[in-house]
């Protein structure tokens, strides 16, 4: 494929023509005064991947037949085509040429039948929207993962973006996604304020869709409020908002409005699995009840998709429960808990976390982490700034790291509560305890190892930059295969944005080793560096009651 300038949007009828087009829907206004049929307009994501060779190649004989000196170029043309198989339909695509493209295979065949393209553009001299969309394609969904760590969706955003009209509902929340991730670098940081036009007419065309009988059930409504979903958080997280969570209230109804028979097919019940996980976290972050409704989510999933990812995100809707129940009578200041409450939670606290640990029992073989030595050349301090305690694990993948950081959060979660129940009971705890307060403490040490092991793996030594790749950072390896590019990509990424929720829930706890709480604040101010996060650090006392030493009432 070779690149042919930049790609007209408008219609067939005035690029033949060579006259501009207004692209006035649904008919262009030069076709409506000429009384042509209007034939419509390509698709962005067309026109990104669109083949300019043979273009190219007429170019290049009418002007050798100008100046016979030329050499004729028709190499190019005369190539074997490669074949991209999508949502079912064959497309041939050229070779690639003048285009820097990616250089590792995208996909494979999944279930569903699709396969993705064989490679994305890397970079276009377009519009800022457009430069935004490919980056995002290219640095974040089309990244390679292990199949059963999939709890989110952005591995199902191709294949449907690829069928979506340019003024669609998810084409625009796709660009405001894009725009709000691609605005992390200090270079682009101007894509936020972008990102707000096209967040805004895609939630115009998100309430049309969901009062629209057919738009409502498909797969690229449920998509788009996902994404939406997901900008939100972003922009909670980058500056000082709040998450609502309508639109994960809007993506359950939508589930529950399409119904059991539109959740059979591997991606209905992938985004199926997309909504449960988004609604659990918000729930454990707002200490509201997911009750019945994730035995709902669980019920309309095919047991055939259950994987380790889902078991978690459903052990893990109990936990929202026990906040949801706790954190009122924990936090309750005009009435100090009663022995039989601080007993109640104690019990629900040992059961949920009997269940979660039987979590990593059922996780595949290749999900354990392995020690790296890769920072152990590094000046002792030098050394310090990336890696606490000598301590470097590596996974399979940054999302395997992911789920692992999100188990390891919500146990932390119930250590903290069940120390802090064990502080507020009144006489002071006697023996029969004593074995469970020494256990909440040596496991939330355990886990917050665990934690900072993981943020070499997620960050490397990246300081600066924004979420693009930079061949100076190093990230940790096996000391036989050094890191990949698709793991290199993902950690630039998303590594910052995986590993900061699980760095401020450990960050939280009390009795660590001396400097443990500091180094892992000092990585929270990295990640915001990084990533241009206005957010303050919140004090590590202010979301989560803090486990108080047992003996007293704290």
């Amino acid at each position: 494929m070779v690149y042919g300038g930049k790609p007209s949007t408008g219609c067939k009828n005035c690029r033949k023509r060579k006259i501009k087009c207004d692209e006035q829907r649904p008919a262009c206004t030069q076709c409506t005064n000429t009384d042509r049929i209007c034939p419509g307009y390509a698709q962005l994501f067309d026109l990104v991947l669109r083949d300019q060779t043979e273009s190219v190649t007429r170019k290049a004989q009418r002007r050798n037949k100008r100046d016979p000196r030329n050499v004729r170029v028709t190499a190019a043309a005369e190539e074997t085509p490669v074949t991209a198989v999508v949502a079912g339909r064959s497309e041939a695509q050229r070779p690639l040429g003048a285009f820097r493209t990616s250089s590792f295979p995208i996909a494979s065949p999944t279930h569903s039948g699709y396969v993705l393209p064989l490679s994305l553009p890397r970079s276009f001299h377009d519009s800022p929207e457009q430069q935004a969309v490919n980056g995002f394609f290219v640095n974040y969904v089309s990244i390679r993962r292990h199949p059963y760590s999939r709890r989110g969706y952005l591995d199902c955003l191709l294949p449907l973006y690829q069928n979506a009209r340019d003024d669609s509902l998810l084409s625009l929340a796709t660009t405001a996604m894009a725009l709000a991730i691609e605005g992390a670098s200090p270079s682009t940081a101007h894509y936020r304020k972008l990102s707000h036009s096209f967040f805004g007419r895609a939630l115009v065309k998100t309430s049309r869709a969901i009062r629209d009988p057919i738009e409502s059930v498909k797969d690229e409504t449920l998509m788009s409020v996902l994404l939406l979903s997901f900008y939100e958080r972003v922009l909670a997280t980058s500056e000082t908002k709040d998450i609502s969570g309508v639109h994960d209230t809007g993506a359950v109804a939508l589930v529950k409005h399409r119904g059991k028979e539109n959740g059979k097919s591997e991606m209905s019940a992938r985004l199926l699995l997309a909504v449960q996980t988004q609604v659990v976290d918000h729930c454990i972050q707002t200490a509201s009840p997911f009750g019945k409704t994730s035995a709902d989510l669980d019920s309309m999933r095919p047991d055939a998709f259950e994987t380790a990812a889902s078991r978690l995100t459903s052990l893990s809707a109990r936990l929202s429960d026990l906040t949801a129940y706790a954190y009122p009578i924990l936090k309750n200041r005009a009435q100090f808990p009663s022995q039989e409450q601080l007993m109640s939670i104690l019990d629900y606290a040992g059961d949920v976390e009997a269940q979660l640990s039987t979590w990593p029992a059922t996780v595949p073989d290749d999900w354990h982490w392995r020690p790296s030595h890769t920072f152990d050349s590094l000046p002792s301090q030098e050394s310090k700034l990336y890696v606490y305690n000598r301590r470097v694990d590596i996974y399979h993948d940054i999302w395997v790291a992911s789920i692992w950081n999100s188990y390891r959060g919500t146990m932390l979660m119930i250590q903290y509560l069940t120390l802090q129940s064990l502080g507020m009971l009144n006489p002071p705890p006697l023996s029969a305890f004593a074995y469970r307060i020494v256990s909440a403490i040596n496991r939330v040490q355990e886990l917050v190892d665990d934690i900072c092991g993981s943020v070499p793996f997620n960050l490397g030594t990246k300081t600066f930059g924004g979420p693009s790749d930079r061949s100076e950072v190093r990230y940790p390896d096996d000391g036989i295969h050094k890191a990949s590019s698709d793991y290199r990509k993902s950690a630039a990424g998303l590594g910052g944005w995986f590993i900061i929720d699980p760095l401020k829930i450990a960050a939280k706890a009390i009795s660590l080793r001396e400097g443990q709480q500091d180094w892992m604040l000092k990585q929270i101010e990295r990640i915001q560096r990084i990533y241009t996060i206005k957010k303050p650090i919140e004090c590590p006392t202010s979301e989560m009651p803090t486990p108080h030493c047992p003996g007293g009432r704290g």
